[in-house]
């Protein structure tokens, strides 16, 4: 009874949170612009939203709700000019986690999401990039990187699906971005002994046990000149399904 309650309140600490954080975030979002061009204030956007991250996981650490093991993370933060980082995604909350780690970085987040009042601001604030229109979303993530950004892009467009195993299909807009802007790929491996949050998940349907995470960054690829988009991809994927199938990643 005592752990369901400690659940029930972790989920509405969450709630108001991110009711409070999303508000602030509007308007951040619109005083930001005033104060600082426009380069400038994505950074501040970023650092505000980083630190809004690690204060949630921080909550959710306190509620003994999620563990997460970083291995590797030193490699991106040492990084320098632009960069992709592309976890795979099993779950709702993986954005979070690497942009809590990693900061002054961007991502690439469903159309609908910008939608939603609680992620407008922050997403706004942080310059994120929507996937639709398509054409618009590639033109973004290339112009960025090439000016030296580090971008967080999903390679499996969505969550993971039951049905497709370890890993969705590899979505192809990462492997133009990655041969126009001419930047590293970096792969992070997430692994999860939950299904919480998984592609079906209900946002209201707590989890059963303490959710354990790992991330691990793995080497990074570049499109290789007179490469085949396909080809990088799938050379791509299989260092997803090789790594997540071992007992170390």
């Amino acid at each position: 009874m005592l752990d369901r309650l400690r659940l029930i309140t972790a989920w509405i600490a969450s709630l108001l949170y991110w009711i409070f954080g999303g508000t602030g975030f509007l308007l951040l979002c619109l005083l930001l612009p005033v104060v600082f061009n426009e380069d400038d204030a994505k950074m501040v956007g970023q650092s505000f939203l980083r630190t809004a991250f690690r204060g949630f996981l921080k909550l959710l650490s306190w509620f003994e709700i999620v563990e997460c093991e970083y291995v590797g993370f030193e490699r991106l933060k040492d990084q320098q000019g632009g960069m992709i980082v592309a976890p795979n995604h099993p779950a709702l909350w993986d954005a979070v986690f690497v942009l809590a780690e990693v900061d002054h970085m961007a991502c690439v987040l469903k159309a609908s999401l910008m939608c939603n009042p609680i992620l407008f601001g922050g997403a706004t604030a942080a310059g994120f990039i929507p996937n639709e229109p398509t054409h618009k979303m590639l033109r973004q993530c290339i112009d960025m990187l090439k000016g030296g950004g580090r971008l967080l892009f999903f390679p499996e467009g969505t969550r993971t699906r039951a049905e497709n195993g370890e890993l969705n299909p590899f979505q192809g807009g990462l492997a133009l971005v990655a041969k126009n802007a001419g930047v590293p790929v970096w792969p992070v491996y997430v692994k999860t002994n939950s299904r919480y949050l998984n592609k079906g998940w209900p946002l209201w349907r707590l989890p059963t046990e303490k959710v354990s995470l790992s991330m691990t960054v793995g080497e990074p690829l570049h499109f290789p000149a007179n490469g085949d988009p396909q080809t990088f991809l799938n050379e791509l994927r299989q260092c997803y399904l090789t790594a997540l199938k071992s007992p170390a990643a």
